[in-house]
């Protein structure tokens, strides 16, 4: 066993009094405790981020409902394409929901209820 500050690896199986290929060998690492550290906080910081990211992206259904609402006008916007996002994002929100991952939820229902308003401006106006 050869140890490091960050990996501990286990070379015990990868040579053998029969000579056969290292390739076949199997190497164990193990992650330190700092390692899984940094990689949680990491990973904390960036579901943070993709929060905002995921909010800031489903804005534009709220954009598009405020503009068709003001305008009273929706030509040019696709009844069927906002259909399919919607479909498509409550396809994700169960995902999230099934899998309990946070930020997918939050997010997905922020566009689900953005894609609703948007659906019913263009139906509103029609």
């Amino acid at each position: 066993m050869i140890q490091s500050n960050k990996k501990a690896v286990n070379y015990d199986n990868a040579v053998n009094h029969d000579n056969k290929d290292l390739a076949s060998a199997q190497l164990e690492v193990k992650i330190t405790d700092e390692e899984k550290f940094l990689k949680s906080n990491f990973l904390k910081y960036y579901e943070k981020y993709m929060l905002y990211m995921g909010i800031g992206g489903q804005s534009l259904f709220y954009l598009q409902a405020i503009k068709i609402f003001l305008t009273g006008n929706a030509q040019g916007v696709s009844l069927s394409g906002f259909t399919i996002a919607l479909i498509s994002l409550i396809s994700w929100l169960i995902y999230g929901v099934l899998i309990k991952d946070k930020v997918l939820i939050r997010v997905n229902i922020i566009a689900v209820l953005g894609a609703i308003l948007t659906l019913s401006a263009i139906l509103w106006v029609s």
